[in-house]
């Protein structure tokens, strides 16, 4: 775990650095939650009482209008488009993060999530905390070992905050590192800074807000049983392939809209329109889902089977759409959202299963399809849920895992060239 090649005095002044970069990421991750929270009261609670206007109108004025002002901040900043999964292969590949233009994303990013945006804070967040690893790698004039594991501790204190949980940057750093690490480099320079850099921000993020994250979702009592892990199988399937077929959803929007990438204005605003339209129609998928998901497990039963697959359904055509036309933000707790409806929509179809049983099994499997790092979505569902459901969530690993690569094989297998003679005709 020790890299005999580091010099034992300049890798401890490189972890002090890397303990403050997470001192600073907290505060960064803890002002930009702030800000969120006080403009979604003035905006959303404030200003829609005193206009007068009826919810519906107000939702679609609002997206529509945040649209427009997404579309002015990328003309301004330009269009830095890169969603959370591939931002973290891409630091896999550089040890980069482009904190140049790391400043114009947040910005776009408040006011994208601030109009009602189906958006999570956690990649602009990245872009910011990463970033600033990046910057001070290279200000001191570091090698990439040390910029990689900057880079790796800002972007791990910014998801240590949001989860006051040190582990789940470290082992998604872990994730995303064998791409250019190797054998025990990957602790020493991706794991350990990483493990630090969170400790340090979980516990001045929770100092900064006075509460831990907390489990957000609470189920019947819940005693594990071995027939749950055969009900995990198809339950994580279903998980599985929603979250593959928001991936999928969001590459083929993105391609069909690339003609208007040079409009930005417009291109933006169909987005907002689409969110003031869907948002208008079901008002629980506008924002994060941070705070509707648990409205949602409380009113699962009068909402019914059907309007819970409708709502996570379209939650995801939401967060693609607006993603796919330039608005900023994440999908991480857009996807957890859209799991628990799922999964809730599973209970009240299966009622002999356990409803955290249902739950943990198709929010994992949607992590792991969506996010790529199943150990990273293990940890995540198990913030979320009870202990108990450790071993469906195990078992829902390996069949989103399994599902995902199966997938990518056949796409990879797809794009191969033919070497049929007639092919090749027909293509030139």
């Amino acid at each position: 775990m020790i890299d005999a090649r580091a010099r034992p005095g300049s890798y401890l002044r490189l972890m002090l650095l890397i303990a403050l970069l997470g001192v600073v990421s907290a505060g960064l991750t803890f002002a930009f939650v702030t800000l969120l929270h006080e403009g979604f009261f003035l905006i959303w609670e404030r200003a829609w009482p005193i206009t007068g206007l009826d919810e519906r109108i107000f939702t679609l004025l609002v997206c529509t209008t945040g649209g427009v002002l997404v579309g002015l901040l990328l003309k301004l900043f330009g269009d830095h488009n890169a969603i959370f999964a591939d931002l973290m292969a891409e630091f896999g590949k550089t040890g980069r993060f482009d904190y140049k233009a790391a400043p114009g994303i947040v910005i776009t990013a408040v006011v994208s999530m601030l109009a009602g945006g189906s958006l999570g804070p956690e990649a602009p967040l990245a872009d910011l905390c990463g970033g600033l690893g990046t910057w001070l790698a290279d200000k001191f004039k570091y090698g990439e070992n040390e910029r990689r594991a900057l880079g790796y501790g800002g972007f791990s204190a910014m998801l240590a905050s949001l989860i006051t949980n040190p582990f789940g940057g470290a082992l998604l750093g872990l994730e995303t590192a064998h791409a250019a690490m190797a054998g025990m480099e990957v602790y020493f320079w991706s794991l350990f800074p990483s493990l630090l850099a969170s400790a340090a921000a979980a516990i001045v993020y929770v100092q900064l807000s006075g509460a831990f994250f907390g489990k957000m979702y609470t189920f019947p009592q819940y005693s594990p049983r071995l027939l749950d892990l055969v009900m995990a199988v198809p339950l994580s399937l279903l998980g599985a392939v929603m979250g593959l077929g928001f991936m999928l959803g969001f590459r083929r929007l993105d391609r069909l809209l690339q003609p208007l990438k040079g409009r930005p204005v417009l291109r933006a605003t169909l987005g907002g329109l689409s969110m003031g339209i869907i948002g208008a129609l079901l008002p629980l998928t506008l924002f994060s889902g941070e705070r509707q998901a648990p409205d949602l497990i409380l009113r699962s039963a009068q909402l019914g089977i059907g309007m819970l697959i409708v709502l996570a359904i379209a939650k995801l055509m939401a967060t693609a759409i607006l993603l796919a036309t330039g608005w900023k933000g994440g999908y991480i707790f857009p996807i957890m959202f859209a799991g628990v409806a799922l999964g809730e929509a599973a209970s009240l179809a299966f009622p002999g299963i356990p409803m955290a049983v249902t739950v943990a099994a198709t929010l994992t499997g949607a992590f792991v399809a969506a996010i790529r790092a199943p150990l990273f979505a293990a940890l995540f569902t198990l913030v979320l849920v009870q202990a108990e459901t450790g071993p469906v969530i195990a078992v829902a690993v390996i069949v989103s895992s399994l599902l995902s690569a199966l997938i990518a094989m056949m796409q990879s297998r797809e794009l191969e060239p033919s070497e049929k003679p007639s092919t090749v005709k027909l293509e030139a």
